[in-house]
């Protein structure tokens, strides 16, 4: 049993304002102050007689703790701190920082031990917040495609995530704990370092492209964010290389294209001057065929313009008055409509030759819109416009229709 040596001593321990326990060396409460009492909501003879450890310390903590008090006992350090959950009447875990005093009897054997304690849960619990709040940046910080590095005021690389070893060719380990002069020969006489050291002793803050020299002489380009921090300066780094190869690239297609349009011009210039003739030399075929145009409404024959397909586009006043049909109707009439069923199937052949020979000459039956026959003599003829090719058709009325001639609507 551990018994306290005085009434004075007792006293203390009933009235001191931290967490106080004796625990036996077979692990048995033998005394417990006021204060533990009120903190774990038990009272002195529910806790008096208990297993410190199987009553009181949750299971995933108990044998880690027992297994301590144990070799504490059989240790030669008579002042011990330890630290373990208990738990209160309630199933309340807490988290106690335990300083352990060895109690030993009048022949110095060691017959358990005296321990304070303090409530030290939400100090744990901060920190573990906040280990795992730096942790989870760890990890952001690590898996950025963005270089971050943090160089101290002794130049040195305080902090290098995964980005900027690979941007600087270097293993993190090779320049945690160097300075940038060492890992780069020649850098402080750079642009580059101009400005860190402005942003390290004026602490303003910088953005730069910059084109980077590595030792083996090749190049890099690198969109760098310069900020104060604590530790010294704080670097943002973007490579932007592949970008600037393709706008060096595009510089020189740029330049070749500038060369390419300036020869191209003075021959478009040339094309355009022929092209604005032979638009000219057009315009006045156009006009030609404009006045043609008029002199056909004012023929006394039949004419009609039909296209490859021998669809009418035009007819003349003298078709209208001589078919019957209107001018919209014709519009909208295929010349095989103007032939005997019996002698429509002739028409594609018809067309065919004229397209091939230019010109074509028959005599054959037209029906009118009332169904009369008319006796015709057709002369076909091949015409290229700016707008595609025409077939001009010239009709010839023969003898014997005059009778079956209807009147003009």
């Amino acid at each position: 049993m551990v018994e306290m040596p005085t009434n004075l001593a007792q006293q203390y321990f009933d009235s001191a304002d931290v967490i106080m326990i004796a625990v036996s060396r077979d692990e048995i409460i033998t005394d417990v102050n006021i204060k533990a009492c009120t903190f774990l909501d038990y009272s002195k003879d529910e806790i008096l007689g208990k297993n410190m450890f199987n009553d009181f310390v949750p299971k995933k903590m108990r044998e880690n703790a027992r297994r301590f008090f144990h070799e504490m006992l059989t240790g030669h350090l008579r002042h011990v701190h330890s630290e373990y959950p208990v738990s209160k009447k309630s199933g309340q875990e807490v988290i106690i920082n335990w300083h352990n005093i060895l109690v030993s009897d009048e022949k110095g054997i060691v017959i358990g031990a005296l321990s304070s304690g303090t409530d030290v849960t939400e100090q744990r619990q901060a920190e573990e917040a906040t280990i795992k709040m730096e942790n989870r940046l760890q990890a952001t910080l690590d898996s950025m495609l963005e270089g971050c590095q943090i160089i101290d005021f002794d130049w040195r690389y305080a902090y290098v995530n995964e980005a900027i070893a690979r941007q600087g060719r270097r293993a993190k380990k090779d320049l945690l704990g160097h300075t940038m002069m060492e890992m780069y020969p020649g850098i402080e006489n750079t642009e580059l370092f101009s400005c860190l050291k402005d942003c390290m002793i004026k602490r303003i803050p910088h953005q730069m492209e910059n084109e980077f020299i590595f030792p083996d002489g090749s190049k890099g380009w690198f969109e760098l964010r310069i900020e104060p921090a604590p530790e010294g300066i704080l670097i943002l780094s973007h490579d932007v290389t592949k970008r600037k190869e393709l706008e060096e690239e595009l510089n020189k297609y740029r330049h070749r294209l500038e060369e390419v349009v300036t020869v191209r011009t003075a021959e478009c210039a040339k094309v355009n001057e022929q092209l604005t003739e032979e638009i000219e030399e057009q315009r006045r075929k156009e006009e030609g065929l404009m006045l043609r145009a008029i002199i056909l409404d004012n023929a006394r024959e039949a004419i009609f313009l039909v296209n490859s397909n021998g669809n009418f586009v035009y007819v003349n006043d003298a078709a209208v008055k001589t078919y019957g049909y209107s001018r919209d109707e014709f519009l909208n009439l295929n010349l095989r409509r103007l032939l005997r069923p019996e002698e429509a199937h002739l028409n594609e052949a018809r067309l065919r030759k004229i397209l091939e020979e230019g010109q074509l000459e028959l005599e054959t039956v037209h029906l009118r819109k009332d169904g009369s026959e008319l006796t015709v003599k057709m002369h076909h003829s091949l015409v290229k416009t700016l707008h595609g090719q025409f077939i001009v058709s010239v009709m010839l009325e023969l003898a014997g229709n005059s009778e079956n001639k209807p009147q003009a609507n």
